[in-house]
């Protein structure tokens, strides 16, 4: 993992922080609070644009059974997705679960049929959905 930081002349405005592929131990998340110690978003911090880049936190859960509150209250529950492409396989259907800021989590499905070369959109939702709610919309579009 890296921290990239790109400054511009024109000050921290404009600025640019990104945390690459972070993994789960606890010297991350002290690392993104004291980052957010100097520059943040919040009233009275130079406000500066900070990008948290990891495929693997998904939930709580990505952060074990000890970790896991401290990243919700620090990470999960301050930041907001702004793009995450996941793939996996459910009833046999391959499925890409796309967020893409500011819509709606969407969900494709390709076929194992002739049309296999093409994803298509079944639904959206709100809020990142669970693998039940993924498998309902599965069962129902056969």
């Amino acid at each position: 993992s890296t921290l990239q930081t790109a400054e511009h002349p024109a000050g921290a405005l404009y600025d640019v922080q990104a945390l690459l592929q972070p993994n789960t131990d606890g010297y991350y998340l002290k690392t993104i609070a004291a980052i957010e110690e100097q520059f943040s978003d919040t009233e009275g911090k130079t406000k500066r644009l900070f990008l948290l880049v990891n495929p693997a936190w998904r939930d709580r859960s990505s952060w074990g059974f000890f970790g896991g509150a401290k990243a919700q209250a620090l990470i999960l529950d301050r930041y907001t997705t702004t793009y995450a492409l996941d793939q996996f396989v459910v009833r046999g259907e391959k499925v890409s679960l796309l967020k893409s800021w500011p819509d709606d989590w969407a969900v494709y499905v390709t076929r194992n049929d002739a049309s296999a070369d093409k994803a298509c959109l079944v639904t959206t939702f709100k809020n990142r959905p669970e693998y039940k709610d993924i498998d309902a919309v599965i069962l129902a579009n056969r």
